[in-house]
Formats: structure tokens, sequence, C-alpha cells
């Protein structure tokens, strides 16, 4: 999927504008018959629809006025973006916090949260990694940061007991426990990399601490393309990554991602690479299965930053045909109680500084949480004409560096050349 350029989508505009005019029924809420507002809610966390469900019937108990619907749609950019060149936005939009999200805000089709006191209570940081991905504009929050995951190690707790180690706060400590499972008979890593977005967490959660001014800065610097910049400067990235992947199961190439969650819950390997999102997975397998997390360390432990991405946020269109009862509904969305509700069933991070994530699981993260040491997803700004994770998988499997930075670099510099040419 390529970026939507802001030329485009205006030309898109200017077109559902002239359909409008010709009589086009293009909104995404109505007046019903009935007398109320109806909105609807176009939702993609297929494992959150009933709990959405509730969220609205609630809202709408409390707000007789006012009637809002859900409609899921897993394939939520491309349906979103079908519905943008129809000119029809929908009220409300929950979206994950992605290039995607970003390459769309960029357009400046959603609303400006800035002043609207919806951003009250909100982690800064958090509420911030949408900032990095794209604005409208300048100075603009363009989405409500609702719910974050943690990428960092998940590892078994009773694994570790009994093999006598600890969870590591510096890379060599980490090699450490590596060689001390293996000594053991014990898998350090259950690797599943069969299918190819699996080293992409490495990827990410190495980055965010390496990158240590930024990892939006550096690739808002390796969007300029004038030769400066290279992704040879994450070699010491790329090579951990390598090094960590030949601690774990032999079979680790003919396995695709559900086989790792089910053979990490089965007791097969000590650690797992995955984020916080893959815990109700591996516990779907084994629900008394022991889990704690750990931030990916770096050489330094005082470098050591918890990647965080926003697994959902809310926004709406830039001029809502209802804003007062669509911001209602975001103030309902947004309340602790909602907010603790879908954290607690999705393992996440709330966004509210006056909530915490109560899951035995994610106590080893929450620390950088409180402390804000947080970084952005690398993976997440990529365009996704680059095909990173099938890259990233190549170099597991071959292990040549310089061929990866080589087509990282040509690839980075054709499809961005594009992209800041149609902007």
């Amino acid at each position: 999927m390529t970026a939507l350029s802001r030329r485009s989508f205006l030309a898109t505009a200017a077109g559902a504008a002239a359909l409008t005019a010709a009589g086009g029924a293009l909104a995404g809420c109505s007046s019903g018959d009935d007398g109320k507002v109806h909105l609807e809610l176009f939702q993609f966390k297929s494992e959150a629809i009933a709990l959405f469900d509730t969220i609205c019937a609630d809202f709408n108990a409390a707000n007789p006025d006012v009637v809002v619907t859900q409609n899921f749609q897993a394939d939520n950019i491309t349906a979103l973006r079908a519905r943008l060149v129809k000119g029809s936005v929908p009220d409300l939009i929950t979206i994950n916090g992605d290039y995607a999200y970003g390459a769309l805000a960029r357009t400046g089709i959603f609303a400006d949260f800035t002043d609207s006191g919806l951003l009250d209570g909100v982690n800064p940081t958090m509420a911030g990694i949408l900032n990095t991905l794209g604005t409208g504009a300048e100075g603009q929050t363009n989405g409500l940061a609702f719910a974050d995951n943690g990428s960092g190690i998940i590892y078994n707790k009773d694994v570790f007991e009994s093999a006598g180690v600890e969870p590591p706060t510096t890379w060599a400590e980490l090699i450490e426990v590596c060689q001390a499972l293996q000594a053991q008979g014990i898998n350090p890593f259950y690797w599943a990399t069969k299918d190819n977005w699996t080293g992409a967490p490495a990827f990410s959660s190495l980055s965010g601490s390496f990158l240590t001014d930024g990892v939006a800065a550096w690739y808002g610097r390796r969007r300029v393309i004038d030769g400066r910049t290279s992704f040879r400067e994450l070699s010491p990235v790329f090579e951990k990554m390598l090094q960590a992947y030949q601690y774990g199961n032999d079979d680790k190439a003919a396995l695709g991602y559900n086989d790792g969650n089910q053979g990490f819950a089965q007791g097969k390997g000590a650690m797992y690479w995955h984020g916080t999102y893959a815990i109700p997975a591996i516990r779907s397998y084994n629900p008394d299965i022991n889990l704690g997390t750990f931030a990916t360390p770096a050489d330094d432990k005082a470098d050591t930053k918890v990647v965080s991405g926003v697994d959902v946020a809310f926004t709406m269109g830039k001029d809502p045909a209802h804003p007062e009862e669509s911001q209602r509904f975001l103030k309902h969305i947004m309340s602790e109680a909602n907010m603790s509700a879908y954290c607690a069933q999705q393992t996440a991070y709330p966004t509210l500084t006056t909530l915490r994530a109560d899951d035995p699981a994610l106590e080893g993260l929450q620390p950088y949480v409180d402390d804000e040491r947080l970084a952005t997803y690398s993976d997440h700004n990529f365009p996704q004409a680059i095909t990173l994770n099938a890259y990233l998988q190549q170099y597991l499997f071959n292990g040549d560096l310089e061929a990866l930075i080589q087509t990282l670099d040509t690839q980075w510099d054709k499809v961005v050349t594009r992209i800041n040419e149609t902007s």
C-alpha cells in the first residue's frame, strides 16, 4: 500500500464534493426517523467486537438522543480508503497507530484534538507516538491514544526459576542467559519465523534503544534522500538480531506465528521475542502459564527503552456532521472504566496516567511506561511498498548483512523519493 498523497486526496475530495452537490448521499451518519442522531463506529478489532457493542449500548442508554452503532471492518485501512474515495468519512474511527495512520493523518482528513479536552490525563509520551507518525499540520494531534502495547521479550518465569537465571538488564547479560539455558538443554528463545513479519519485533525493540536520539528523528533524517543517512547505521541492530537468532529451536524456519504461540505455551522455550499482543494467544493454549516480560536490553541499561505502539486510537473527520455528539462518545470511550475494561481483556497498557496495567505478565515493562522511557516502532516508519518483513526474514535465514543494507537503502530511496515527489 502506497501513501495517499495530499494532492491525490484533495482531488478525491473535490470529486466527492461534486457528487454531494449532485445529491449523492455520502454522510456516514444520519438523523433517523426516530429523531435521534445516528453515528457509525468504524471498528477493526475482531477480538473486541462484543466489548465495543457493550460500550455502545451503555452510551446509547445514557444518551437517548444518540445511537452509536458499531461497523466492524477487519481490513479497515482498505475499507477506509474506499470510503474516502466516495467522500464518506465514518463518524467515529478506530485505527492502529502505524504507517497507514500517519499517511492518512498527513492528508489533513482527521480532526485536531489538541484543544478538545479529550487529551487531558493521557500519558504525553503515548499521545505523542501518534504525532511521530504524521499530523495534518504542525502542532496538531489527530488521534486519541486509547490502548498501547509494549514490545520487549516475553519469558516463562517457571523455566527461568528452574534454570536459576534472572531477567537480563544488558545485552551481554542476555547472551549469558542464553548460554546458561542452552547448557541445560533448554531452548533460550522459541522462534517461529515462517511468517515473515515475526522478525520485525526484534528489529523494532532493538532499534528503540539503539537510536538514542529518537526513532522518529532518525527516520526523519532518512526521509531526506541526500545520501547522508544509510541503513548501515543500524548494523549493530541487525547483528544483534542474528546473534540472538542462533539461540533457539532448530525448526524455527518451519514454524508460523500460531505454531510459535502454541510451542512457547507448551514450554518449548524460555523466551519469546514478541510484544504484549502475543500474550492472549499464548494463554489460549495454556491459561496457567506463568509469563513475565522484560525490556529488550541495550548495551548500557541506561539506554534501554520499551518500544510502545498505539494499538488502538480513536479519531474522527475534521468536519464531522455532528461534532458535539461525536465528541460526547469519545469522552465516554476514553473514560477510566471503558479503558480499563478493554486493556484488561486485551492485555494492553491504558494511556490514562491514572490507570496501570494490572496483568502480572506486564509488570516487567510497567516501570518503563511509568517513567515514559518509551520509543516508537521502527517498522511503523516504513511505507508498505517496502517489503521490510521479507527482507528481515531473508537476512535471518542467510545472514547476509551487506545484502540487507543494500536492499533497504535501494528500496527506501526509490519508494520515498516517489512519495516525496507526490506529496
